[in-house]
């Protein structure tokens, strides 16, 4: 009888679900990531009178990459954020893949 009653009792107030639009747990300290930043700000700093255009360029987007890819790991960005700075990571991928691609062709094709 106790099991046909709580039988009753879940099929009249079945368990709540909870949302499936919930994001997993961001882990992990992302050394990794943290040294090819800070690299990437010594190399500019040292290295910017040195730099063309092109690579000033290339590091820029290098940089705003990377500190996108940090950002959307470790901040509790909204949706709305998280969409943003995620298609901004993937623009300035692009934009830095474009220059180091035009920075060898114009060094050891057209030099």
């Amino acid at each position: 009888m106790a099991r046909q009653t709580k039988k009753i009792a879940k099929r009249i107030q079945p368990k709540k679900v909870e949302p499936e639009n919930k994001k997993p747990a961001k882990t992990g300290k992302d050394y990794l990531l943290i040294i090819v930043l800070a690299l990437t700000i010594v190399f500019m700093l040292v290295g910017w009178s040195y730099f063309t255009p092109a690579n000033r360029g290339l590091y820029v987007a290098l940089f705003v990459s990377l500190a996108t890819t940090y950002a959307r790991r470790h901040y509790n960005l909204t949706d709305e954020q998280d969409m943003w700075a995620q298609r901004a990571g993937v623009v300035s991928m692009g934009i830095a893949i474009v220059l180091f691609a035009f920075i060898v062709w114009q060094q050891y094709v057209a030099g």
